[in-house]
């Protein structure tokens, strides 16, 4: 029964992830975007997408790397982004003895 409880413990920790939205000075409300959203590594040219906002992930330490992201894919298809650029890699920030994972991202309306 122990290891079920922490099986149970393990698999509600992991799915912890909040988000928020800083949208793009400027930017119109966009209708959300049904589609798949892009991941990107790096902004791509200027002329070639609408900035939506900034979307930011925070998690638990066992949360990973996939699940943050999916979490941002799916809070910029909420604020009409097809695509996200990642800035940079996961962050750790430990708080009163618990350690948070941080991710950050551009949401972005690809022009096609």
């Amino acid at each position: 029964m122990t290891r079920l409880a922490a099986l149970i413990l393990v698999v509600l920790l992991s799915a912890c992830a909040s988000t928020e939205f800083n949208p793009a000075p400027g930017a119109p409300e966009y209708p959300p975007h049904l589609g798949e959203v892009t991941v990107l590594k790096s902004l791509p040219p200027a002329e070639s997408y609408d900035s939506v906002g900034i979307v930011i992930v925070h998690g638990v330490d066992l949360t990973d790397k996939e699940e943050l992201i999916e979490a941002l894919q799916k809070e910029a298809a909420k604020r009409g982004a097809n695509a996200i650029a990642l800035q940079g890699e996961v962050k750790m920030r430990s708080q009163g003895g618990s350690t948070e994972k941080v991710l950050a991202a551009y949401a972005l309306r690809l022009r096609r």
